[in-house]
């Protein structure tokens, strides 16, 4: 038995039941996550770099196409939320809640694909918030 995270494994055990994940799998799983840091400098960056990662990869790699699919997803409920903060930020009174909310969010989430990242580098199926489930069920894993 190995210890991996906060799980125990037996010998040749891959977490979260992800044998034989390659190398090459890890490394675009966890660039599908980090290139989606591209909205932070190019508009469209968040979203076209996990789409292309996943439309290349759904037929390869479950492993590769599932942290592609819900970086994507995972993106476009930002744009939701920043949307919201958007609406929220056009009166006075609701731009002092607007603002610092769109702050923690974006901070947040910063944090959280990075998280991503490292956890899918790792060969994890780590799952976000809301739409890790909808992506897994539309991979198939």
């Amino acid at each position: 038995m190995i210890a991996s995270g906060w799980m125990l494994l037996s010998k040749g055990e891959e977490p979260m039941g992800q044998p034989n994940v390659t190398d090459e799998e890890r490394l675009w799983a966890m660039l599908a996550h980090l290139l989606a840091l591209l909205g932070y400098v190019v508009w469209l960056g968040a979203y076209i770099a996990p789409l292309v990662i996943y439309l290349v990869y759904k037929d390869k790699s479950q492993f590769v196409a599932f942290h592609a699919l819900q970086s994507l997803f995972f993106q476009l409920a930002l744009l939701v939320v920043a949307a919201i903060c958007a609406l929220l930020a056009i009166t006075i009174v609701l731009a002092c809640i607007a603002v610092p909310l769109a702050l923690a969010v974006s901070v947040g989430a910063l944090a959280y694909i990075i998280v991503a990242a490292v956890r899918a580098y790792n060969g994890e199926l780590f799952e976000y918030w809301l739409v890790g489930k909808w992506a897994r069920q539309i991979v198939g894993i």
